[in-house]
């Protein structure tokens, strides 16, 4: 499926493919840090809207660090952050630790796209780092990166909540990039893939891309997030993966973008799967864990699509139902998700809807008022998982 980085001293991974490694080679010990994407500390910085009094995500990541780590990373922020080679780190703090506060940066920083992924600290202290573009490059790309995303929120409401803007921008991105499988067998040459500018500018991303450009967008909104790194559940096992922590209405909410564009390998390419859009802990936890770095992030928050759009059911109920789907139909609407408070209404749902073809009578019902809805074959998809189905509607011939 779709993974993420992690600072490790041997192993890779496979779609996400940010390996990393720590070996002695002439006195300094080699970090890989592929797909570290890195920007300027000048036009590109991702303004904000929030107070000074505000607590932010990443003051909540940087609250467990010492003040030995934080003088370590403000010193990485900068390094990478004005294209810097290299940045001396005088800070006692060990080498593998001096690796993860570079992911931690980065994950804070998503308009830092520009490093090559290799990144070396020697025994005397000093963290070089190696880049995909000059600096000259980097910033023509920067205001390239910066269109491009001046024109997607042109497209958006400046009146619309919070709310209404990340749904927006969690669809835009799933909807306008595929997943980079290619690239992400060649990572090392293929770096921007796991950037805002493989979203932004080249519409192929891997699982950072994808949750960076997310992050990137909802920040120029003035929102609060943060890209997450960490395992997901996969049928070849648990594997890296990356996604977004995000504030809204006061709440913390995790989102995987990636995991939004599920729908892509089924030709569904035209349904967003918004299962994994504002999940909390619990939700999040069934299928994510994250590293170490983001544990402090938690979610309690009940306001998932589902609830706030009206598709969320405590009970099976078929007239429910048939008016969600009718509404579906009347905003034409390619489909329709159905969250269930717990495996029983969901399996209840289940039985009603196909088993039992409740869904033919439903479309039949609703047909003569939209005259275009295939009624005789339907197609879905169930998660077990979080209770969820999805109902994909085909137009007639």
């Amino acid at each position: 499926m779709k993974k993420f980085f992690k600072f490790v001293f041997v192993i890779a991974l496979a779609f996400c493919l940010l390996y990393v490694y720590n070996a002695h080679t002439n006195g300094e010990l080699v970090q890989t840090i592929d797909k570290l994407t890195m920007v300027k500390e000048t036009e590109t910085t991702v303004p904000t809207t929030k107070s000074k009094n505000t607590v932010t995500l990443a003051d909540t990541l940087n609250s467990a660090l010492t003040d030995e780590e934080q003088k370590a990373f403000d010193i990485i922020y900068n390094g990478l952050s004005t294209h810097k080679s290299s940045v001396n780190i005088y800070q006692n703090i060990e080498t593998n630790r001096i690796f993860e506060l570079v992911e931690l940066v980065l994950s804070q920083h998503p308009e830092i796209f520009w490093t090559k992924g290799d990144c070396t600290f020697s025994n005397s202290g000093r963290l070089t780092f190696k880049y995909a573009y000059s600096y000259e490059q980097a910033q023509e790309k920067a205001l390239l990166i910066e269109k491009k995303a001046d024109d997607i929120l042109k497209t958006m409401d400046s009146k619309s909540s919070d709310y209404e803007k990340s749904l927006a921008l969690f669809d835009y991105i799933t909807m306008h990039t595929t997943y980079a499988y290619d690239e992400a067998a060649d990572i090392n040459n293929h770096c921007e893939v796991s950037t805002i500018e493989g979203v932004l500018l080249n519409g192929k991303a891997v699982c950072s891309g994808y949750s960076k450009a997310y992050q990137y967008l909802l920040t120029l909104c003035g929102m609060d997030a943060v890209t997450i790194s960490g395992y997901a559940n996969t049928p070849n096992g648990s594997e890296n993966h990356a996604w977004t922590a995000q504030v809204i209405d006061n709440e913390i909410y995790f989102s995987d973008a990636t995991w939004g564009d599920g729908f892509e390998k089924n030709k569904d390419s035209n349904s967003v799967s918004h299962i994994f859009f504002l999940m909390n802990s619990e939700e999040l936890e069934k299928t994510h864990s994250c590293n170490d770095n983001f544990s402090a992030i938690k979610s309690t928050g009940e306001n998932n699509y589902f609830v706030r759009q009206g598709l969320y059911f405590e009970k099976y109920s078929q007239p429910d139902i048939r008016n969600r789907i009718k509404n579906a139909f009347e905003t034409d609407e390619n489909d329709i998700q159905l969250q269930f408070a717990n495996p029983e209404e969901y399996k209840t749902a289940k039985e009603n809807l196909f088993d039992n073809q409740g869904i033919y009578f439903i479309l039949k019902t609703i047909d003569p008022l939209s005259k275009k809805i295939k009624t005789d074959t339907i197609k879905y998809s169930n998660d077990d998982e979080h209770n969820t189905i999805t109902i994909f509607f085909s137009e007639k011939e």
